[in-house]
């Protein structure tokens, strides 16, 4: 049975880890909250690319056109940095090596790189972005992922990314960088300066540029998310048992109060009779 001593010195365990917990469950909510400002606004600047790709989409898809159909397919797999989330990265990657067709895989994030080395499954090249993925970091990867199409070496581009739905929920998919069927009837006729194919040119890699970035973006907010939750679950706990053990040590305390208060009435009773 445990003692007063041995309670109080649990309860002083558990109280460091609540503050410990509590500490980071800010720390994540801050960051959080900063990525989903971030997500938010480039949001909207995604959405009005997205609805000029819909109007243009043949046009711009044969800026990227696949130049080697016989070539593998090229799997850019995102992932986050760091563990305490959960089984977000695991999630993932579980749904990848058993979903995968042979062909090149991009990794990114280092949980991702670890979990394929160790499967054995080699990587092309990794790619490591910070908490909050910069534009010039994804900049990088499109960059690396042009020269592979571009030089022959890949027929196609898919993401492999968790798809944030909401706080608690993101889900892991895969879907395509570039897309090569499908034509949109144009609403107007606009004027193109300087040119039709240099604007559709320029235009068509901001596009896709912007595709993987809010890709990425999701994935740093899906991880933030799943992590917070870990973190509030983690504080939740440690209160709750941290208020356990004060009441089993209080009671402990009483018990033992009680009994010293008996013991020392029926030896005052004894000295009476006497």
């Amino acid at each position: 049975m445990a003692t007063v001593q041995s309670l109080k010195k649990k309860l002083q365990t558990i109280r460091s880890t609540v503050k410990i917990t509590g500490a980071m469950k800010t720390a994540f909510t801050v960051k959080f909250s900063k990525l989903s400002s971030v997500y938010a606004e480039y949001g909207k600047y995604a959405d009005e690319y997205l609805r000029l790709y819909e109007t243009y989409r043949s046009e711009f898809n044969s800026v990227f056109p696949a130049g080697n159909p016989d070539a593998p397919c090229c799997y850019v797999v995102i992932t986050s940095n760091k563990g305490m989330c959960g089984g977000f990265n695991n999630e993932l990657l579980y749904y990848f090596t058993k979903n995968k067709i042979d062909g090149i895989v991009v990794s990114c994030g280092k949980k991702g790189t670890e979990y394929l080395d160790r499967k054995n499954i080699k990587t092309e090249k990794s790619f490591i972005f910070d908490d909050v993925p910069t534009y010039e970091q994804v900049k990088e990867l499109f960059d690396y992922i042009c020269s592979l199409l571009s030089d022959g070496k890949i027929s196609s581009v898919k993401t492999v990314y968790p798809e944030y739905v909401n706080m608690m929920k993101q889900r892991p998919v895969t879907k395509d960088l570039f897309c090569y069927d499908g034509c949109a009837e144009e609403e107007e006729a606009p004027i193109f300066v300087p040119d039709r194919e240099t604007v559709i040119k320029n235009t068509a890699e901001k596009i896709f540029m912007c595709v993987l970035y809010k890709r990425v973006i999701e994935t740093a907010l899906g991880a933030q998310a799943a992590t917070l939750t870990s973190m509030r679950s983690a504080y939740d706990t440690a209160c709750e048992y941290s208020e356990k053990l004060e009441t089993e040590m209080n009671r402990k305390r009483q018990s033992q109060v009680t009994a010293d208060v008996i013991e020392s009435s029926s030896e005052f009773a004894k000295r009476g009779d006497m």
